[in-house]
C-alpha cells in the first residue's frame, strides 16, 4: 500500500490535491471495513437466508447478542433488510421463530374488492366485477394487496430500542423523484464515522448525488417497509423525504436487489446471498402480472450482473494502482485528476456468492404457505456446507 504522504508527494509537482468526486478531501478516506454481508430481496424466498444466517450462528457458535462473526456490517434490501436487522442486532433465535410462525400471522392480504378473484365459490358475476377492478387499477388502485398487515408486522417485530452490534444499511426507492435512497443504523456511541464511511463511499461508487439518510425511530418502521413494498403487490410508502415533503417509496429493488455496490463502498470482502439460481427460463407467461414480473425480474438480474462486474474490475484496477511507485503514479495520472481522486480512495472487494442450486420451494409472495418456507430453510440451513463461492465474471451465470 503505497503511504499517503508519498502519494502526495509525488503528485505535489503537478499541484495536485483532488477533492473526492466534489465530495470531500482525498486526505479524509476512511480505511475500510473487513467483512461485509449482502442479503438480496425476494420475499418469501428470503427463509432461505435466514436458514443459512441460522446455520452460519451454528457453525460460528454464537447466541443472541454475539456478533456474527466475520461479519461487521449488514446491508440488504426488501425482505434482506428485514433478516440483516436481525442479523445486526443479532437476534438468530427470533429471526428463525419470525419465519417459522409467519404463515399464521397473514401478512399477506388482498384488498377486498379483488378477494372474488381468489374464491373458486364466487359467482360468475362477481369474478367478472373483479376483473373489471383488477382492469381499473391504472386509474383507481395502485396496488392488490394491504398494506397495514405488513406494516404493523414490522411495528410487532422490529424495536427500535433494540441495540445493534453491527451496522446495516438497505436500499429503498424514491418514487416521486425517481432515484435510490439508503437508511442506515448504526451502533451506539459509534459517533459519525458510519454515515461518513456509507456516504463517502457511496457518492464514489455510485455517484456523487447518491442520498444516505439514517434511519430514525420515527422512520424505521415505514423505511423497512418501504424497502419491500413491490409494485402493484403494494401502494407506495409514504414518508418524508430529504428536505422534509412527503414522498411515495417502493421497492429497493428496483434500483439494487442486491446492494453489492453498498458492500463495495465500505468492505474488503464481501458474502452475497442470492435467492434465485442460474437463470431458468419461464415456458410460459398466465397473465399480465406475471409478464410484469418477469420484465423486473430481468431488470434486477442485469443491475446485479453489472454492480459485480463493476467491483470485480474497479478492485483489480485498485490494486494495479496499489503496486505501482509513486514515480509511476504520477506518470500516469499526469492531467487526471479525476482518476487519481478515485483510485486513491476506492476500495479493493473480493467478492464471494452463494445461491440455491434450483428454484426455491416458495414463491415470493408465498409468506402464508408455511411447508414451502419451512423446506427454503432448510435449503439455506444445508446450503452453508457448499460454502460460499468466488466471483469470476466469466464464470457467474445470471
Amino acid at each position: 500500500m503505497i503511504e499517503r504522504s508519498r502519494f502526495l508527494f509525488a503528485l505535489g509537482a503537478s499541484a495536485v490535491a483532488p477533492a473526492l468526486l466534489g465530495a470531500s478531501n482525498a486526505s479524509t478516506a476512511l480505511e475500510p471495513l473487513e467483512n461485509a454481508l449482502v442479503l438480496s430481496g425476494g420475499g418469501a424466498r428470503g427463509a432461505y437466508e435466514a436458514g443459512l444466517i441460522g446455520c452460519l450462528a451454528a457453525i460460528a457458535g454464537v447466541s443472541d447478542g454475539i456478533p456474527l462473526r466475520p461479519y461487521d456490517f449488514v446491508c440488504g434490501t426488501s425482505i434482506g433488510a428485514l433478516n440483516g436487522f436481525c442479523v445486526a442486532t443479532a437476534q438468530y433465535s427470533k429471526l428463525k421463530e419470525l419465519w417459522y410462525g409467519i404463515s399464521g400471522q397473514h401478512v399477506v392480504k388482498i384488498k377486498s374488492q379483488f378477494a372474488p378473484l381468489t374464491d373458486p365459490q364466487s359467482g360468475l358475476i362477481e369474478r367478472a366485477a373483479a376483473a373489471v377492478s383488477v382492469a381499473g387499477l391504472a386509474s383507481d388502485e395502485r396496488a392488490l394487496l394491504q398494506n397495514q398487515p405488513v406494516f404493523d408486522w414490522i411495528v410487532r417485530n422490529v424495536d427500535p430500542a433494540t441495540p445493534l452490534v453491527a451496522p446495516l444499511v438497505w436500499a429503498v426507492t424514491n418514487l416521486t423523484l425517481q432515484r435510490p435512497e439508503y437508511f442506515y443504523l448504526r451502533v451506539k456511541n459509534s459517533g459519525q464515522e458510519l454515515p461518513e464511511r456509507v456516504t463517502q463511499g457511496l457518492k464514489l461508487t455510485l455517484g456523487p448525488h447518491t442520498i444516505v439518510r439514517e434511519a430514525t425511530p420515527d422512520l424505521l418502521h415505514r423505511a423497512l417497509f418501504a424497502s419491500a413494498a413491490l409494485p402493484l403487490a403494494f401502494d407506495p410508502v409514504q414518508m418524508p423525504g430529504v428536505d422534509g415533503s412527503i414522498c411515495s417509496y417502493c421497492d429497493g429493488g428496483v434500483a439494487s436487489n442486491s446492494p453489492v455496490g453498498v458492500a463495495h463502498a465500505v468492505a474488503k470482502k464481501a458474502d452475497v446471498v442470492l435467492l434465485d439460481p442460474p437463470f431458468e427460463p419461464e415456458t410460459s407467461y398466465a397473465d399480465a402480472i406475471e409478464i410484469a414480473l418477469g420484465v423486473f425480474g430481468t431488470m434486477q438480474r442485469k443491475i446485479l450482473e453489472g454492480e459485480m462486474r463493476a467491483v470485480f474490475f474497479q478492485s483489480i484496477g485498485k490494486r494495479s494502482f496499489d503496486r505501482l511507485s509513486p514515480a509511476e503514479i504520477a506518470r500516469v495520472t499526469k492531467d487526471q485528476n479525476l482518476m487519481v481522486a478515485f483510485m486513491e480512495n476506492v476500495h479493493a472487494t473480493d467478492l464471494r456468492y452463494i445461491r440455491p442450486e434450483k428454484t426455491l420451494p416458495v414463491s415470493v409472495g408465498g409468506f402464508n404457505d408455511q411447508v414451502g418456507i419451512g423446506k427454503a430453510y432448510r435449503i439455506g440451513w444445508e446450503d452453508v456446507g457448499r460454502g460460499f463461492q468466488p466471483y469470476g465474471w466469466e464464470t457467474f451465470e445470471l
